[in-house]
């Protein structure tokens, strides 16, 4: 499913006036739909409903859900913020409508709001960059705290709905109805915890063509079609290979996870390329991994292992290096091999990334497709951006840094950003603080190699890789609880999740 700006959708609306012929407060009408009927489907008319209005169009959408369900039967009072003098032509008219139908205007805020058992916030929508005026402030306060149900006309106040910033006292909903498609900002935290659960709703918008970012969102639907076929006339070939350069002496749990993961995506075969002292703990512990022990210097692999893998790559074979490789002077060197010799897929997670920062400018020669899987702090050091500046704008970071180094990038946050050097982007939905624990970023790493391996494209492998990873922690959570949760559990449940979908 598509994602959108404020921008985009401000361009969607306005092709649909001028070359469907929709007019304004035709949208404005059906978005006022959406939340009068789930009202009207959730609750009785003996619920007192209070609707905030703001100046601009927003406002109108109250204003219009208000006549709707004032038409309806129901005990609605209307709180005006601002004059009529100062509105824009559509919210003015509705307001007009309003005060014709003899809905109360209410100027007692604090007595319309401490009796409302539901609270619509039409105050301002989305478009907002800065922080509250200090009287939206006191009423954003006021509604956080009234105990009532609270309903978001396409964003709540105080929220950034394109970047996910979140201003003083903004307003915390039950439910947001956002209007045609999500809004970037609205699935990124810290918005995300004001936004409570998002609706999506149709207001009579044709998909169009707009400028800018392409984001998505994964659907159920849309993630069974691009999982990897499973045909009858099968063999182990048929669904690839990952040969994974991972684990040094020090750190061989890593070894063991991405190899996990890159099993659990049904890749044919793993390849663990490893210390002599790492190799005996994985083979000890996945016995379905073919491991390859491989020349170390000090604990970590030289770019000597590359030499002693050349057998197991080929044009099937995703490599996949990081996950516990560690840092030394012989690993970074292994990674710029690997960079300047791949021409195949490549997936650079963990230390791999730690090796990369030093000379990362030769991603953008490399000849072959190259996925990135940092978190905030890899980031952080491989872009030189501090972790505040990244968070506050994790899309267009993604984004940029991709296209500067022709890379794909899955940055690794609550919500995992993805996104290619053409300007496409995911939104990963899928997830659950019960996977905050060391060790489900290798899991994820060996899944999208897996996934790339059986031939998905490296966005798609990546998109699809962060969905069913989150999937795997929330059916693990379900079994472990919210601290119980193990990196290990996630390579189990992952099969368990793709054959559901």
């Amino acid at each position: 499913m598509r994602v959108l700006t404020n921008r985009q959708m401000k361009e969607a609306e306005e092709q649909a006036m001028r070359r469907f012929g929709i007019s304004s407060m035709l949208l404005m009408e059906n978005a006022a739909l959406n939340i009068v009927n789930h009202i009207e489907k959730n609750f009785s008319k003996k619920k007192k409903i209070a609707v905030l209005c703001g100046k601009g169009n927003n406002g109108g959408d109250g204003y219009a859900v208000a006549r709707g369900l004032f038409a309806r039967g129901y005990n609605v009072g209307i709180y005006p913020f601002g004059a009529a003098e100062g509105s824009t032509p559509d919210c003015k008219t509705n307001r007009l409508s309003a005060e014709a139908m003899g809905i109360p205007f209410e100027d007692d805020f604090a007595g319309l709001i401490g009796g409302a058992d539901i609270v619509v916030d039409a105050l301002i929508g989305t478009g907002l960059s800065r922080e509250l005026s200090p009287e939206l402030e006191s009423i954003c306060a006021a509604v956080n705290a009234c105990g009532g149900y609270v309903i978001a006309a396409d964003c709540p106040t105080g929220v950034n709905s394109d970047t996910g910033e979140r201003y003083k006292n903004a307003v915390k909903a039950d439910v947001t109805f956002t209007f045609h498609r999500p809004k970037a900002g609205l699935l990124l935290f810290p918005a995300k915890e004001n936004v409570g659960k998002l609706r999506t709703g149709s207001i009579g918008i044709p998909d169009v063509i707009t400028e800018g970012p392409q984001l998505g969102i994964l659907t159920k639907s849309e993630a069974a079609k691009m999982l990897p076929p499973r045909d009858p006339d099968s063999n182990k070939g048929s669904f690839g290979r990952v040969a994974a350069f991972s684990g040094c002496d020090k750190m061989t749990g890593a070894a063991i996870l991405c190899l996990g993961g890159a099993y659990g995506s049904g890749v044919g075969l793993a390849v663990g390329i490893c210390t002599e002292k790492c190799s005996e703990t994985v083979r000890g512990s996945l016995t379905e991994a073919i491991i390859k022990t491989a020349p170390d210097e000090d604990g970590c692999l030289t770019p000597m292992a590359y030499e002693t893998a050349k057998e197991y790559i080929n044009e099937k074979t995703t490599v996949l290096v990081g996950p516990g490789l560690g840092v030394s002077p012989s690993s970074k060197a292994l990674v710029k091999t690997l960079v300047e010799n791949i021409r195949g897929r490549l997936v650079i997670d963990a230390d791999g990334l730690n090796c990369l920062c030093g000379f990362k400018d030769i991603l953008r020669n490399a000849g072959g497709d190259i996925i990135l899987t940092p978190h905030i702090g890899e980031m952080s050091r491989l872009s030189g951006k501090t972790a505040a500046q990244i968070k506050s704008d994790p899309i267009n970071t993604a984004l940029s840094f991709a296209k500067d180094y022709n890379v794909t990038i899955a940055l690794k946050d609550a919500v995992t950003i993805i996104a290619d050097p053409e300007g496409r982007a995911y939104i990963n939905t899928t997830g659950t603080p019960a996977m905050s624990k060391g060790g489900t970023g290798d899991v994820l790493s060996g899944l999208i190699a897996g996934l790339s391996a059986q031939g998905l494209k490296s966005l798609d492998a990546a998109a699809l890789g962060a969905y069913l990873n989150g999937l795997a922690g929330e059916r693990a959570e379900k079994k472990a609880g919210s601290r119980g949760v193990l990196a290990s559990m996630l390579c189990r449940e992952i099969p368990k999740v793709m054959d559901r979908l």
